[in-house]
């Protein structure tokens, strides 16, 4: 089965930071600009949940992107209207070529504004 990038997804931190006001406010700043990213998505199998659990990690979903170093766990992917919190980031042997991102459903983040790089 190949593995085509055909989903759009959105990848983005929440950092608090100070307004002009020299108040704190919570931005939502995304890693790449307006347009989304293209993924490759599929929900883990049982065996590979069944693994995760067994090594202490709950993971549910897998994306597959082209490499980005701004790419970290802790962050957040927004898939068809859903959160996710990137758990896990996988760079295969250190080759710059793709991104296997493990992810599990999370809340939202509450955030003030809202950027793009």
């Amino acid at each position: 089965m190949s593995e085509i990038k055909d989903k759009k997804i959105g990848i983005y931190e929440v950092k608090p930071e100070r307004d002009l006001n020299g108040n704190e406010v919570k931005v939502k700043r995304y890693i790449h600009d307006i347009n989304r990213l293209c993924a490759y998505v599929r929900e883990l199998s049982e065996k590979e949940k069944f693994a995760a659990k067994a090594a202490g990690a709950e993971q549910s979903i897998l994306f597959k992107v082209n490499y980005n170093p701004r790419i970290k766990a802790g962050q957040f992917i927004e898939f068809r209207g859903e959160t996710y919190a990137i758990a896990s980031v996988d760079g295969f042997e250190y080759y710059k070529r793709d991104l296997t991102l493990r992810a599990i459903q999370a809340k939202p983040e509450v955030y003030d504004y809202e950027e793009w790089t």
